[in-house]
């Protein structure tokens, strides 16, 4: 790794989209300066010169920025040579690509939300959970968990036998599944699949316990 150019990661504690980051940056044994940020910072302006959009994670190589956590989830593998975590055939590529989407749109946006309103709101001292926002998000998490379930029936990964970048974006919320107010019973191969990689060793170095939700 020794032609791998010094990075800095600016991110939030409790950022769940910065923790996806930091496991990507551990799995590869990157030298990294982690820049921890206040939640209430993001919306300064001296922030705001580092990412228009007021959110972390934000990766910064050698002049360059980088903004959205699988973009730099992608980058960083990419730049590693690591085709284990990041396959450089065009379907395995098209595969991380697929749940990387999937995860962002469909299944974490319903999970984050229902997190953001349980356990950050109260944390944050943001007010109350919206029971609509809470409502909204458990039916998107019922009809997309049933998606992940079905997928994951005779597999490790959402790839086959080895984890992908892709995995520590669908994982992300995975430590949040006790503390949320949705049934996961129904749903054994999505809550083996998420244990098997909270059981690796770089997640629950990044992952050890919930903290609030930041962006």
């Amino acid at each position: 790794m020794s032609n791998v150019p010094m990075l800095k990661l600016h991110t939030v504690a409790g950022s769940p989209n910065g923790r996806k980051v930091e496991a990507v940056i551990a799995h590869l044994g990157l030298k990294v300066e982690i820049l921890r940020h206040d939640f209430g910072d993001l919306a300064s302006p001296a922030f705001k010169a580092i990412n228009p959009n007021g959110m972390v994670p934000v990766l910064a190589v050698e002049g360059y920025r980088l903004t959205e956590s699988n973009a730099i989830m992608q980058y960083l593998a990419e730049m590693a040579g690591d085709e284990r975590l990041y396959p450089r055939d065009a379907r395995g590529r098209a595969e991380v690509a697929r749940w990387q989407a999937w995860e962002l749109v469909h299944f974490n946006r319903a999970f984050g939300a229902l997190a953001f309103e349980i356990v950050a709101k109260p944390l944050l001292k943001l007010g109350p959970a919206d029971p609509v926002a809470v409502a909204e998000a458990q039916v998107g998490l019922a009809r997309f968990a049933p998606v992940l379930e079905a997928h994951m029936k005779d597999r490790s990964f959402l790839l086959g036998d080895n984890l992908t970048i892709a995995d520590y974006s669908v994982a992300t919320f995975e430590s949040y599944r006790t503390i949320t107010p949705f049934d996961w019973s129904p749903f054994p191969a999505v809550n083996a699949y998420l244990d098997r990689v909270h059981a690796t060793e770089v997640w629950r170095r990044v992952s050890a316990k919930p903290e609030p939700v930041a962006v």
